[in-house]
This record gives structure tokens, sequence and C-alpha cells, in this order.
């Protein structure tokens, strides 16, 4: 009996310890070109969910091998969603979920839409830095 629980508490421990090493790091832990690449988030990154702080070093990853003008727009929608209130964020997700649940045709159309109006837009915006 005692075995037994002890077998438990030890596997409970792995467990969690390897849920540890596998969380999203902090942002002290992140490398420089990660820390770079997501700067704008820098003082909300340990506050951000796990989730998120996921997909944000996968495209922090894989930033080095785009093309400058895909990093810009990288850099763009970084500084931009940095910049969102909590409301606004939630506002976003939930247009992007509206928009996944429309038929295609339709999807196609509403991002065309979206499309010109942000090149309208990123006509009149000040340009973003480069990250060095």
């Amino acid at each position: 009996m005692v075995r037994r629980f002890a077998l438990k508490s030890l596997c409970i421990a792995l467990l969690a310890a390897s849920a540890t090493a596998l969380a999203a790091p902090t942002w002290q832990a992140l490398t420089a070109p990660e820390r770079q690449v997501l700067a704008p988030l820098a003082s909300q990154w340990d506050t951000l969910p796990e989730q998120q702080r996921e997909r944000l070093l996968k495209v922090a990853e894989r930033y080095p091998t785009l093309k400058p003008d895909q990093q810009a727009r990288i850099r763009e929608r970084v500084a931009r969603w940095a910049s969102f209130t909590p409301e606004q964020r939630e506002r976003a997700r939930a247009n992007y979920k509206r928009l996944q649940s429309l038929p295609p045709d339709e999807r196609r159309r509403a991002i065309e839409r979206l499309h010109a109006e942000h090149q309208a837009q990123s006509r009149t915006r000040t340009p973003v830095p480069k990250a060095q």
C-alpha cells in the first residue's frame, strides 16, 4: 500500500516536472533573436497564455527564413497585437472565428476586402522599424 502510494506520488511529480520543462519559456529564457522579433511583447510576455507564447515562438523561429517583406509583415503584426487592449484582442479573435466559419467563396471575398483596406491604411502609416 505504501509502495503503491509512493509510486503514484513519484509519477505525479515526474508529470509535473515534465509539464514545467515543456512550458513556453519566460522572457528571460528566450534567445536574443527571439527577443528581438517579439520585442513589442516584452512587457506582456510572461503573462500571455502558454499556448499563445508557443505560437509566437514558432513565428520567431521561422522569422530568419522569411523574405524581407514577410519579416516586415511579422514585425508590423506583432507590434499591432502588442498595442491592442484585451477587448481589442477578444474582438480580433471573434472576427477570426467568424471569418473561418464562412463558406470558402465568401471567406475569400472577405479576405480580399480586408487586404484592400489594409493596403489603403498602410499607405498612411509610418513603417515599423526593421529588426536588427
